[in-house]
C-alpha cells in the first residue's frame, strides 16, 4: 500500500523521515557544545554521554538516509 501524498507532495512517511533526519543533524551541533560544556566543568563522564549520543545519532542518520533512498527513489 502506497501512502497518499500529504500537504507537502510527499507521503507522511517520507515527511517523517526527512523531519527526523533534519532534527538529528541539528542536534549534532548542539551535542558538540554540550560535550564541550561538560569538559569545561571537568565532567568527562557527561561529555562522554553526549559523544555517545552523537555516535548513535550518526548511525540513525545513516539508516534514515537509506530508508529515504528506498522510499523516494521510486519517484512515487
Amino acid at each position: 500500500m502506497v501512502d497518499s501524498q500529504g500537504n507537502y507532495g510527499v507521503s507522511n512517511l517520507e515527511y517523517d523521515l526527512v523531519t527526523t533526519l533534519s532534527n538529528l543533524l541539528e542536534g549534532q551541533e548542539v551535542l558538540t557544545k554540550y560535550a564541550q560544556d561538560a569538559e569545561k566543568q571537568g565532567d568527562e563522564e557527561c561529555a562522554q554521554i553526549f559523544r555517545t549520543i552523537q555516535a548513535n545519532n550518526r548511525q540513525a542518520a545513516i539508516q534514515i538516509r537509506q530508508a529515504l533512498g528506498k522510499h523516494m527513489g521510486g519517484g512515487q
